[in-house]
């Protein structure tokens, strides 16, 4: 498979040679034709003599300083997409601009985290002032002076603006940078705090007018602290989280997620299991790691040689012609269990269940573009790098119209869907299969289809013939079983 470069890569080679001189020597530019002429000595007076009597030309000189620098620019250019690569993983992504039908789950609508959007619009606005409130109280609630927790901030700000693009910043000065640092850690860390808090809360962990403006807009402040282009570096977190009395538990954090919002699991918390090295860029990388996880996925049943292809999509009637249905999974399994399961004389698409509402069809739709982002080629890496990506695009596979939208609403596999009617949900769908990559987990679905398919083809034959021929069939041994019931009955009268 031809590897895709990311469009922040592209980016990075447009930002080295933005600005450079038009006096520059004609060298190539990468993503241009190699095309590298010299001009014509335009007189004699180009050659010179030497004392010996032998002729140089100036244009040995010229083309070997432009090889020189040619070679200079090609190290340059490998060196800064080398840092660009390597520091793939921590960057806070943009939107990728070309997805049109996605582009409504891109932008914050109540609270803005990070630069991007920051006082971009006079309703995120107005949510500053909430963030100085919560400034104030996790400042209270640390003991600590407002110099050193502030400078704490400031400590790791350069750091911190190095993971923004900066021609997309909209602060004015390293200071307004700093206190936007400070403001949204404070308040990014309430927030987690409000929804760690038990029951029996006596308001000492988050103040009750904090959480009465986090109860009335929770699920849109949620929706947006979750946009790719809504992140705040974590080092930035982890900082301001060292000063806290009682920090978020990040375990519980992370279980009321999968339950209260994707209703992935029913029990309240669960055992995070995170790579020793591992370091998330921001939340979304954070709660994407943990709710995808770092599952071992069996590799898909070897094709037989006599399968010549495999049809990379298969729609529902073609799925329920050869005896597979829909299904799903069972209440413990989670959004990385997809796969065929095959009974006696049919088979099962085994998907997860999830809520899908305006807020949670956001969280999943970033955390997809999150992992196109940062994996530049899926086939190459392992699965649970494009996990979400495989779920949305095996969702948009088994949806082809509304009705069938609903058909995944009456199996539970799409359960809620609050502000999310059935046409916004396949409308959804249609958007992810022309902009998202298909993901490794995808591939090996189709492929236990298609092996699924050819191990049981002569069973399938007489499946189809029946599945195609069902109401014919239906009503044949309808009249058979009438006549038979009506010969009888007139039996007995005789």
């Amino acid at each position: 498979m031809e590897m895709e470069v990311p469009y922040e890569y592209q980016l990075a080679v447009a930002d080295y040679w933005e600005g450079r001189p038009t006096t520059e020597p004609n060298v190539w530019v990468p993503g241009l034709p190699l095309q590298m002429t010299v001009a014509d000595p335009a007189s004699n007076s180009d050659l010179v003599v030497s004392s010996t009597g032998q002729q140089q030309l100036v244009q040995e000189s010229t083309h070997h300083q432009h090889a020189v620098e040619v070679e200079l620019v090609f190290k340059e250019v490998t060196r800064s997409l080398k840092h660009t690569v390597d520091e793939m993983a921590m960057k806070m992504h943009l939107f990728p601009p070309n997805m049109e039908e996605l582009v409504s789950y891109a932008a914050p609508k109540v609270v803005s985290i990070g630069p991007y959007h920051h006082g971009k619009n006079a309703a995120l606005r107005q949510m500053e002032s909430i963030k100085h409130a919560a400034a104030v109280h996790f400042i209270d609630n640390t003991g600590r002076s407002i110099q050193e927790v502030y400078g704490a901030v400031c400590e790791i700000a350069e750091e911190a603006r190095g993971h923004y693009e900066e021609d997309k910043m909209r602060t004015a000065s390293d200071d307004d940078f700093k206190h936007m640092l400070f403001f949204d850690g404070c308040f990014l860390l309430q927030y987690m705090l409000f929804w760690c808090k038990e029951d029996d809360d006596d308001g000492t962990t988050v103040d009750p007018s904090l959480c009465s403006v986090f109860s009335s807009k929770d699920d849109r402040i949620f929706c947006d602290i979750v946009l790719l282009e809504n992140q705040l570096p974590w080092v930035v977190v982890d900082r301001l989280k060292w000063f806290m009395r009682t920090p978020p538990d990040m375990e519980m954090f992370v279980g009321l997620v999968k339950t209260d919002k994707l209703h992935i699991r029913q029990k309240r918390k669960f055992d995070l299991a995170p790579l020793p090295d591992y370091r998330p860029p921001h939340l979304l990388g954070f709660l994407r790691y943990h709710i995808v996880g770092n599952t071992q996925v069996p590799e898909p049943r070897p094709l037989s040689d006599k399968v010549k292809e495999v049809s990379w999509s298969v729609g529902v009637i073609e799925l329920a012609e050869i005896g597979i249905e829909v299904t799903p999974n069972d209440i413990k399994e989670d959004l990385t269990k997809m796969y065929i399961k095959r009974g006696c004389f049919t088979g099962e698409l085994r998907l997860a269940s999830v809520s899908l509402d305006d807020a949670n069809a956001t969280f999943l739709v970033n955390m997809a573009v999150f992992e196109m982002c940062t994996t530049p080629d899926f086939a190459e890496d392992d699965y649970e790098l494009s996990t979400v990506c495989s779920y949305l695009w095996l969702l948009g596979m088994v949806t082809d119209s509304v009705s069938d939208v609903q058909e995944l609403r009456n199996k539970h596999i799409l359960e809620g869907g609050a502000g999310l009617t059935n046409e916004d949900v396949l409308k959804l769908f249609t958007g992810v299969e022309k902009h998202l990559r298909i993901g490794k987990r995808y591939y090996k679905t189709i492929v236990d289809i298609a092996s699924y398919r050819y191990n049981r083809r002569w069973w399938i034959m007489f499946y189809r013939f029946g599945y195609r021929n069902r109401t014919t069939i239906i009503t044949a041994i309808t009249t058979i079983v009438g006549a038979a019931g009506f010969l009888a009955t007139l039996k007995s009268f005789r």
